[in-house]
């Protein structure tokens, strides 16, 4: 793998390992050999342990002591769940921000959601991502910083899937643009709404994504784990 420069060796072997589990290359319980991805990325060991210490604090891989580390399930109830955390922390996130918006941040929030109309995927994906960075950090302490944190190799993965569809960046503008006018309008509660609705929507769009890839089988309802 090329060398990334601005990017950390540590990220880089995350996303050797996302990559690989979005197109169904890993699969749930797949054990991960440190020496094969620091061989393949092109780094040292070191990165790829710190590497799998935080994949393991975002529930995405487990490791014992002296043993090997191998992946959580991925399935339609892991997708499930990760974005109804998601939509739980972006939307306390987007809360906060309405009641904290000033004249300023709602001009910045709308002069992206304006650009994001007729962007192409990449700068979609760069709008989209501003949008939530600014709103992130408006008014959330560090505790909430944190857990939005423990997303960061989840969610632009699964994100970047999503933005080939044309038609799933159409619906994701439309929560953008009810969010924005919730946001400068100081709506909280609808800030949140919107929030949790665009999750919710993004597992349904990221499961049928996966079916069609052949990564699962069936986008199934989410139940109960044994």
């Amino acid at each position: 793998m090329p060398k990334q420069y601005g990017i950390k060796d540590r990220d880089r072997a995350a996303a050797w390992v996302m990559e690989r589990l979005f197109d169904g290359r890993l699969r749930s319980g797949d054990k991960l050999d440190r020496q094969r991805i620091a061989d393949e990325v092109g780094i040292s060991r070191v990165p790829v342990q710190e590497m799998l210490g935080q994949l393991e604090r975002d529930g995405i891989v487990r490791s014992e002591y002296h043993r090997a580390a191998r992946l959580e399930p991925f399935d339609p109830d892991a997708v499930h769940e990760t974005y109804e955390l998601f939509g739980l922390v972006t939307g306390h996130a987007a809360a906060a921000a309405a009641l904290a918006m000033t004249a300023g941040l709602a001009n910045e929030l709308s002069a992206l959601v304006a650009e994001m109309r007729d962007a192409n995927k990449e700068r979609f994906n760069e709008l989209t991502w501003e949008f939530r960075r600014l709103v992130n950090t408006a008014a959330s302490g560090p505790r909430m910083r944190a857990m939005l944190s423990t997303f960061r190799t989840f969610m632009p993965t699964a994100y970047t899937l999503l933005l080939d569809r044309p038609g799933n960046r159409a619906a994701i503008l439309r929560h953008y643009r009810g969010e924005c006018r919730a946001l400068t309008k100081g709506d909280s509660a609808g800030a949140r709404r919107a929030a949790e609705s665009r999750c919710a929507d993004e597992a349904e769009m990221l499961l049928t994504e996966l079916v069609r890839r052949g990564v699962f089988e069936h986008a199934a309802q989410r139940g109960r784990r044994g």
